[in-house]
């Protein structure tokens, strides 16, 4: 998660908050610009280049300027959800979420053998902590070369 601020529209009664500020690293691109996040209460004031950041030097582009409309927006999935026979979607836990991909990912190794599964390695995956510390892991657990 980039923010943990969530949007409001609504700036009455907000004289009588701090305004704080949040040091973040936008990571939609390789260049991992760093970001300083102004915001009082649940309103995130502004968004602006990390002057302090020893990359970006306080640069940023039209993505992390607007990065919270990206973090907010209303169509953003948020939970995990299932196809139906009907064409429909259905809300399901994440333990079943994570089953389910675990069971038919099981499923195309057995019947196609363990190169049928391959990774993506791109943007912004490629600057994600948790696949650099633990996707070399998995891919070898699951016994891929691709």
């Amino acid at each position: 998660m980039i923010l943990k601020l969530r949007i409001s529209k609504n700036k009455d009664n907000l004289s009588d908050l701090t305004t704080k500020e949040h040091y973040r690293v936008c990571n939609l691109c390789e260049a991992m610009c760093g970001l300083t996040i102004t915001y009082q209460g649940d309103q995130v004031l502004s968004i602006k280049g990390d002057e302090k950041d020893p990359f970006s030097k306080g640069h940023i582009c039209p993505k992390g300027a607007k990065i919270d409309e990206l973090h907010y927006n209303p169509d953003r999935l948020k939970e995990p959800l299932r196809k139906k026979e009907d064409g429909s979607w259905e809300t399901i836990s994440w333990d079943a979420a994570f089953e389910e991909v675990g069971n038919r990912i099981n499923a195309i190794r057995q019947e196609y053998g363990a190169n049928a599964v391959g990774f993506y390695l791109g943007n912004p995956t490629a600057h994600n902590f948790g696949f650099m510390s633990h996707g070399g892991e998995l891919r070898k657990i699951l016994g891929t070369k691709n």
